[in-house]
């Protein structure tokens, strides 16, 4: 009898080994961003979700397309709503008051993913829903409705076979532009209620079934599969780890699956050199408890110095936020805030 009332998930031991000379690109669903920002913190070299946070494969496909042929967006493909100006490729972030300000936004966003995702060594891709909203007036799927009324768009569902092509094309493209890439699939395991519990269900059956056939149809020395959305729905399987909507899933969830990301990416090194990493930031953002001077100041020299070696052996992370603030503790006195 298995006394633990639960089945744990064990993502197998990838062959490759994800570390901080490993540029890593994430795109996708809001999922992305949370093992995004993950790494982020723990000084990982990370481009996070630059045309903002996606929810379907063929916009998720179309950004990654602009990304490689470095393909500008003109203000003539811009849509207004509530005062702002739009692209319906771009998440909301994207949209100011101002065409001009809107396109450099988007033009940017793109110039930089170019530069970094032709270096990068991964790819990480999170898929979020099979169900598409296309604008009527373009006959386009949209990235995001911009809260446009709904009348101007029809609702659809893409199918297996669409996305497996879309991304097999995609994919072949990828791996001419940058050889060395590797890519990680993995589905959100945040529900899409709005499309109704069954119509999810459907949705996210449409997305495992099209990643499978995507990894058959392509080397598999460069693509993998990750399974986010079985650890949350056949491991966790419990509403303490979702936020309090019971859509999004809570600190704590999220902490849970990048612990079997680590697992599956990080080296025992890598693993090591995270433990000190973690310590430092952890000392950046401690709030001092204490009104001793001296403790203070020797607390900021050991960090200090700790960070200093660290950044010896990794010269290519940004320490610098760190060094200063020791530094600054290391002169405590009264006066400082």
């Amino acid at each position: 009898m298995n006394s633990s009332f639960r089945t744990e998930i064990e993502a197998a031991r990838s062959k490759w080994d994800i570390g901080f000379n490993t540029p890593v690109l994430l795109t996708g669903s809001c999922f992305s961003d949370n093992i995004g920002k993950k790494l982020s913190e723990l000084k990982f070299p990370v481009l996070l979700n630059p045309f903002g946070v996606l929810y379907n494969p063929h916009s998720i496909a179309r950004s990654i397309e602009m990304i490689v042929r470095d393909e500008c967006i003109t203000e003539n493909t811009l849509v207004r709503q509530n005062n702002l100006w739009h692209s319906l490729f771009f998440h909301g972030s994207f949209s100011k008051f101002k065409p001009a300000e809107t396109v450099a936004n988007c033009n940017n966003a793109i110039k930089n993913a170019n530069g970094f995702l032709s270096k990068a060594t991964f790819l990480i891709v999170t898929f979020g829903t099979a169900w598409v909203y296309r604008y009527k007036q373009t006959g386009e799927i949209v990235a995001n409705c911009h809260k446009i009324p709904e009348k101007n768009f029809t609702r659809e569902r893409l199918t297996i076979t669409e996305i497996t092509e879309q991304w097999k094309t995609l994919i072949q493209k990828l791996l001419k532009y940058n050889p060395n890439l590797k890519i990680i699939f993995t589905v959100s395991p945040v529900r899409h209620l709005k499309d109704g519990a069954h119509g999810n269900q459907l949705s996210k059956a449409t997305l495992l079934l099209a990643i499978e056939n995507i990894i058959k149809l392509l080397p598999d020395e460069q693509i993998e599969y990750f399974p986010s959305y079985e650890i949350i729905n056949d491991d966790l399987r419990d509403y303490r780890f979702y936020n309090s909507d019971m859509v999004h899933i809570a600190e704590t969830g999220v902490q849970y699956i990048f612990d079997k990301f680590c697992k599956t990416y990080f080296s025992t090194e890598v693993k090591k050199h995270v433990f000190e990493i973690r310590s430092i930031v952890k000392a950046y953002n401690h709030k001092l408890m204490t009104g001793d001077n001296e403790t203070i100041r020797k607390f900021g020299e050991k960090m200090r110095k700790k960070t200093e070696v660290f950044n010896t052996i990794f010269p290519n992370i940004n320490f610098e936020l760190e060094i200063n603030h020791f530094k600054k503790l290391e002169h405590y006195d009264k006066g400082f805030s």
